[in-house]
């Protein structure tokens, strides 16, 4: 892990901080500098839900973590009884984050969010961080690190479950199907104009370790591999079923698998991306990850489900992919004021 001098910096505080501006236009972002702020962020300051001592944890070596949830759920529903007490066990500080509109509106106001989440977690443990993401949560942070540059500094480890990193034809079916889609689902479809910007350019960029897990009976991100991302030293995809062959699970069940957590958990203690070879597959078999209670797990299952299922009723409906930002948008030219 990546270890920097610690700054006396608590979360609470600094979450007070922020304020909302204006947004401009800027060129494209992997011709910036790595230290560049990229475009100016109109997003409020974001929801957090954070627990430990970052900067304790950071000089103990454990970076702390950014847990950032799915579409049509919040960190309660995806996280708080899963990943969360996993960390808390482990006396790693972490963040949980709510994206606005339970991540079922415009992807790049809710990555705005997600790029003060980073910032101020970082500064919080004056050291890098590492995200944790479920679904889009483990695309969302990719928009945050291509077009804010300077947030490619203050992040470790990236790993993602269940990631539409290409898009899914899941969407593509069911935004056709019925004429209208949130904007999230329009923007995670196969072909979209984000995804195109997104991998548009670098992927995955130096110094950040990407740990890619996916599963093959995935039903939402449809193919699979759409998770992959390009082959780098700093790069690992990995299927459940390579680590435990026996695993049975599906699309939300990543966020609480025990593979995948024993994935996730061998990037985030060894340096790099992890490394199938390192993961004791002896401890294949319980299908829950250890924090997570087996006489609870019906009811949270459940809640998290009935998240999912309540945010699409809810969701604003479009009828079309929302259009891209200047500054993500090679066609745009920015407003000169």
């Amino acid at each position: 892990m990546l270890q920097h001098r610690p700054r006396p910096f608590g979360v609470r505080a600094l979450l007070l901080g922020a304020l909302a501006v204006l947004v401009t236009g800027v060129g494209a972002a992997f011709a910036m500098p790595s230290r560049e702020p990229g475009p100016v962020l109109a997003a409020a300051t974001p929801i957090l839900h954070c627990a430990g001592d970052a900067a304790a944890s950071a000089r103990a070596g454990r970076a702390p973590v950014l847990l950032i949830h799915g579409t049509g759920s919040n960190f309660q529903a995806n996280f708080s009884w899963n990943w969360a007490r996993a960390l808390t066990a482990e006396k790693r500080a972490y963040c949980g984050i709510d994206l606005p509109q339970d991540a079922s509106g415009d992807i790049q106001l809710a990555a705005e969010h997600v790029v003060r989440a980073i910032r101020t977690l970082h500064k919080a443990a004056g050291a890098p961080i590492s995200i944790v993401g479920h679904s889009q949560g483990g695309l969302i942070g990719r928009w945050a690190l291509k077009y804010w540059p300077d947030t490619r500094d203050m992040v470790d480890d990236y790993v993602s479950f269940g990631a539409p990193n290409h898009g899914t034809a899941t969407f593509v079916a069911q935004c056709e199907a019925a004429g209208k889609c949130p904007a999230a689902r329009w923007q995670q479809r196969t072909g979209s104009r984000l995804l195109a910007a997104l991998n548009d350019g670098p992927q995955t960029w130096p110094g950040v370790d990407y740990t890619q897990v996916m599963v093959h009976s995935d039903e939402i991100v449809v193919p699979h591999t759409s998770s992959v991302l390009p082959a780098a030293t700093n790069v690992t995809n990995i299927e459940v079923n390579r680590i435990c062959p026996a695993e049975t699970v599906e699309h939300f069940g990543l966020a609480y698998d025990n593979a995948a957590y024993l994935i996730g958990q061998d990037a985030l203690t060894h340096p790099g991306p992890a490394q199938p070879a390192r993961i004791r597959t002896a401890r294949c078999g319980p299908p829950l990850m250890p924090a997570v209670d087996p006489l609870d797990f019906p009811t949270r299952a459940a809640a998290a489900l009935v998240q999912s299922a309540s945010a699409m009723v809810t969701a604003r409906q479009l009828k079309a992919e929302p259009p891209l930002r200047c500054y993500a948008d090679r066609s745009c030219t920015p407003v000169r004021r």
